[in-house]
């Protein structure tokens, strides 16, 4: 026995018993203590082989998705902040004094632009769904 080995008891079902002992007979280890070491550390391996390749496997599928994502909120985040420099110039140019929100007055071009933006919204969904479909009769 090695010097940093320890010697422990453990109660094993007789079919455990049994799996350690058919191990080291099939693999010719050299008695149950190292058969259930080398099981232990075969087990350790597969764990993390099989979270690692699992992980692998779940960024592969969610990356495309992610990136296409990350794009979208970037390019909003960049139209919306320069909306707000335009605004701001609009406002500093005009001088004008007091904000008038759309709780207060919708203007006419107001609410063209939401009909407009909720019908492409509308027809994106439309077809993402039409090309989902076609994907899933083809697979």
């Amino acid at each position: 026995m090695a010097k940093n080995n320890k010697v422990k008891s453990y109660y094993l079902d007789d079919e455990s018993i049994n799996y350690i002992l058919e191990y080291d007979k099939q693999n010719s280890i050299g008695g149950p203590s190292r058969a259930l070491r080398k099981i232990i550390n075969d087990h350790k391996k597969f764990n993390s082989d099989f979270f690692e390749n699992l992980k692998q496997a779940i960024k592969e599928v969610v990356s495309e998705d992610l990136s296409r994502i990350r794009a979208g909120t970037n390019l909003a985040d960049k139209n919306s902040r320069m909306l707000l420099e335009f605004m701001n110039h609009l406002f500093v140019v005009n001088q004008y004094k007091e904000l008038v929100t759309t709780e207060k007055f919708k203007s006419k071009g107001i609410t063209e632009a939401e009909l407009v933006v909720k019908n492409q919204i509308a027809n994106a969904r439309m077809k993402k769904l039409e090309r989902q479909n076609r994907e899933q009769k083809i697979q």
